[in-house]
């Protein structure tokens, strides 16, 4: 029996046309890699993974998506696409396609092209919906950089056929397909969870992807001078309603392995604690204040608590500590599944920062 040998570059086979998918998400959407072990999800999906896109309260830029890799296919050959996903609640808008394309030979002009979310024939009822893209169907607008030429209208409705024959258009390639959820002007979309997709009759093989990156973000704020008693709010500003939540830009999903805690004092020897959450909190965020979190508002968005062990210092140097899974009582890894995390700082027994820089550093390793 013959064997076929396919040449791999970068975990790709050298020819190839889509990629493995990737997921995104921003401001109060979060996407993460499930799999389908139960009853309903566990009756489509290849492999057994879903795409979970959770679009969150929606204020017209909340979104989250599946990302297709697509290696330079001509905007003329793209004719057909199918996708099947499960949702949590009947929404206004269903999972939608956007293809996104460019002049090959500049990349100073792209363009998405953008499926309306809410377009009549798209599926957005609860439970399992299917969609079998329509190339003549005026569905499709688009916007972009560069597009002098075209025949069609940024943000008019075209049939897909138009951009494959447009005088502009039919030249380009597309570098990228995805599945979006969300972009509505009000309401909350629950989980969408996508289990098939097909691009010109490939199967997508939807996975997570098994390399993993490491990301490490800093914030820091010069804490308000004065003691603290055991349990308060630790951040710039002590006057009632001014403090504000400590935020760490993460830009994925993943988990929390290494926190350190960093004071440009010398020897003070607090313990501090690090509350985690996926949006703002509404607890008491003033320094010096007695800490409330998390209220019940913000049970939704809770991550968890990072305990830092009590700083030390060396010599005449910063007081810092350090918590990393080892730690039995550090509470690591932390797993999260938002790409923006908002924190609030305790100081767990009591110590005077003396107006000093306190810098708090996250390390994750990301999950794409």
């Amino acid at each position: 029996m013959a064997t076929e040998i396919k040449e791999i570059v970068n975990g790709y086979p050298a020819r190839w046309t889509f990629g493995r998918p990737t997921l995104a998400a921003a401001n109060n959407g979060r996407a993460r890699w499930i799999r389908g072990s139960t009853s309903p999800l566990d009756q489509k999906a290849p492999t057994g993974w879903l795409a979970d896109l959770y679009g969150g309260a929606q204020t017209g830029d909340d979104w989250a998506r599946l990302s297709i890799p697509v290696n330079e296919l001509p905007v003329t050959e793209f004719n057909r696409a199918q996708w099947s996903w499960y949702q949590t609640a009947t929404e206004s808008m269903g999972v939608n396609i956007v293809i996104w394309m460019h002049d090959p030979d500049d990349n100073d002009k792209r363009a998405e092209v953008t499926q309306v979310g809410g377009i009549s024939g798209l599926d957005k009822s609860a439970g399992w919906n299917s969609h079998e893209f329509v190339t003549t169907t005026t569905q499709m607008f688009f916007y972009g950089e560069g597009t002098t030429g075209t025949g069609l209208t940024a943000g008019t409705q075209y049939t897909w056929d138009q951009f494959r024959t447009d005088t502009l258009f039919d030249g380009w390639t597309i570098y990228r397909i995805t599945l979006e959820w969300g972009w509505e002007a009000s309401g909350t979309f629950e989980s969408a969870y996508i289990a098939e997709v097909k691009l010109n009759g490939t199967v997508i093989m939807l996975e997570p992807v098994t390399v993993k990156h490491i990301k490490t973000v800093l914030t820091s704020k010069t804490v308000v001078d004065g003691a603290h008693s055991a349990d308060d709010v630790v951040c710039e500003d002590a006057d009632n309603g001014e403090g504000t939540e400590w935020d760490w830009d993460v830009g994925g999903t993943g988990k929390i392995v290494k926190a350190v805690a960093a004071c440009a004092k010398n020897a003070i020897v607090p313990v501090l604690e690090i509350q985690l959450y996926t949006a703002p909190p509404t607890c008491e965020l003033d320094d010096n204040a007695a800490a409330t979190g998390p209220v019940a508002a913000d049970v939704p968005n809770f991550v968890g608590i990072i305990t830092m062990p009590a700083m030390t210092d060396t010599g005449t140097g910063h007081s810092f500590s350090v918590a990393t899974p080892s730690l039995a009582t550090g509470n690591l890894p932390l797993y999260f599944d938002a790409p923006l995390l908002y924190g609030v700082v305790m100081d767990k027994t009591g110590a005077d920062f003396d107006a000093s820089l306190l810098s708090i550093i996250l390390t994750a390793e990301m999950d794409d």
